[in-house]
């Protein structure tokens, strides 16, 4: 039975289908007796039905939109929502807010309510309802999903057709969805929340609340592409975005970022456009402190997946890209290049450049002419030092020191190297206790990490992933998930995601 315009609630099971069943037999004081239809529940006092929420359905066409989510019957952080406000102003952007509903009525702020279907007053303008298209590729999935969700975006990408889509969630996830390889990969995003956290004394209840996170996402939207990014806020309910920060107080110029962990590099297969947009207007836009490189060398010259391929050898051969000194030297010299003098690159130990060690392992120099000498000099060096160290970054220190460059440094397998509480030495290809590593497993290690290794964006509570900074690579076949994504931290260790899309980062 569907609930009939200002039709009485039953107090026991919040149906509506209540209708009048006589009066009481006390004369001196008689009430209208009614009865729920749905449970049989009987009663003198039903409960007034609840009033509609107002809500907008559509929302102007703008450049761009700032989206967060609102719980019901819970109150905004306030200086957050203040910060926020200035964020809006500052970037002339239309706020949204996706109102999120969680029956819970042993919490602090609902267990005095009769009926919790309202939300904070500041919020109440930007409210919106249904699914609403930002941008013919992205969307908002206005459907509710529960505030102690462990995956909030599990199976919501079947919602959004072709489309990237926004679900309002306090718990900050992303997931980049395999599409067709002509097309740019379809990115699940959720928003981080305004309201302060408010959950069950229990298990799921406690979990929801260590995430919540005080956050929005901000989309730029042009006709070509889109670009969203994470708007993390600390306690305080400051937040930065790129080189600005907001306040309760106002806008400022943010100070220096951490450091860019750059989508895998491979160097000698780096797209050229990915290659410009990033060094020639990313970098010199953000001026981060550090710059991380996962997978440096692509190891094409001598791949082992290519040993029984002869086709492949060959065509390296007519094209020259079978001498392996030749293709560390030029990714050792693009490294050297492309460290801008007041940052420090650091190399993590990534699989493609451990690719060296296998190879010396493998390989008979005997059959190789082209790269004999190289292989012994390698192997020379090893038994001089250390024949467990990785031959990489041995050949790469000394590459670098023999030129006085002393801002770069060559991180070893399991050397720890920590930003304001997040971890950058994980590539990714190793997981716990030796499996293959996969952010969701990493993310189960108890710190925060940014990682590579599988060319794909995503957030996994503590953990993110970036992409590649390649075009597609010649074992890449099928849909793909893969992206050209970078992952930048800022000073006050939050993170946020950027993808570049047809050579632009953002509007």
């Amino acid at each position: 039975m569907e609930a009939t315009k200002n039709k009485p609630i039953c107090p026991n099971c919040g149906g509506s289908w209540v209708v009048k069943h006589g009066f009481t037999t006390n004369q001196d004081a008689k009430k209208q007796r009614w009865v729920c239809k749905e449970c049989g529940h009987r009663t003198t006092n039903p409960r007034e039905p609840e009033q509609e929420v107002p809500m907008r359905t559509t929302v102007p066409k703008v450049s761009r939109y700032i989206v967060t989510t609102a719980q019901n019957a819970t109150p905004i952080h306030k200086d957050f929502w203040s910060a926020l406000q200035n964020c809006v102003r500052h970037y002339k952007a239309e706020l949204i807010v996706i109102p999120s509903r969680y029956k819970n009525p042993t919490s602090k702020w609902t267990e005095v309510n009769d009926s919790n279907e309202w939300w904070d007053t500041l919020v109440m303008p930007f409210l919106v309802k249904g699914n609403i298209v930002l941008h013919p590729s992205l969307m908002i999935v206005n459907t509710k999903v529960q505030f102690t969700a462990s995956n909030p975006l599990a199976s919501m990408e079947t919602l959004t057709g072709d489309k990237s889509g926004i679900v309002g969630h306090p718990r900050v996830a992303l997931k980049s969805v395999a599409t067709p390889q002509q097309k740019n990969p379809k990115i699940m995003y959720t928003t981080g929340a305004c309201t302060v956290p408010n959950y069950t004394d229990t298990k799921s209840g406690h979990i929801g609340q260590f995430h919540h996170s005080y956050g929005a996402l901000i989309v730029e939207c042009a006709e070509d592409r889109f670009h969203v990014r994470q708007l993390a806020a600390m306690q305080n309910g400051s937040f930065c975005d790129l080189n600005m920060e907001f306040t309760k107080d106002g806008v400022r110029d943010a100070k220096r970022p951490l450091g860019l962990t750059m989508g895998d590099t491979h160097w000698v297969k780096i797209d050229p456009d990915v290659y410009q947009t990033t060094f020639k207007d990313m970098i010199c836009y953000l001026k981060p402190h550090h710059l991380f490189w996962h997978d440096l060398l692509d190891q094409y010259a001598r791949n082992h997946h290519h040993k029984n391929n002869w086709m492949v050898e060959y065509q390296k051969h007519i094209n020259n890209e079978d001498c392996l000194r030749t293709e560390v030297t030029k990714t050792l010299e693009a490294l050297i290049q492309n460290t801008p003098d007041d940052c420090m690159s650091v190399v993590v130990s990534s699989n493609h450049d451990r690719a060296l060690s296998r190879w010396i392992m493998e390989a008979d120099f005997k059959k190789d002419p082209k790269n004999a000498a190289f292989y012994i000099e390698l192997v020379h060096g090893m038994i001089n030092n250390d024949v467990m160290a990785d031959p990489f970054v041995e050949y790469g220190r000394k590459y670098v020191k023999s030129i006085g460059k002393n801002n770069i440094k060559f991180l070893d397998g399991d050397e720890s190297f920590v930003l304001n509480g997040v971890e950058h030495c994980l590539h990714g290809d190793i997981g716990t206790n030796g499996s293959r590593g996969t952010t969701k497993n990493l993310s189960r290690i108890g710190i925060k990490v940014t990682k590579g290794h599988n060319h794909t964006a995503e957030i996994i509570d503590g953990c993110y992933s970036v992409g590649k900074s390649t075009a597609k690579l010649g074992y890449e076949s099928g849909p793909s998930s893969h992206s050209n994504t970078h992952c930048l931290q800022y000073y006050n260790g939050k993170r946020t995601l950027l993808t570049i899309v047809n050579k632009k980062w953002k509007l």
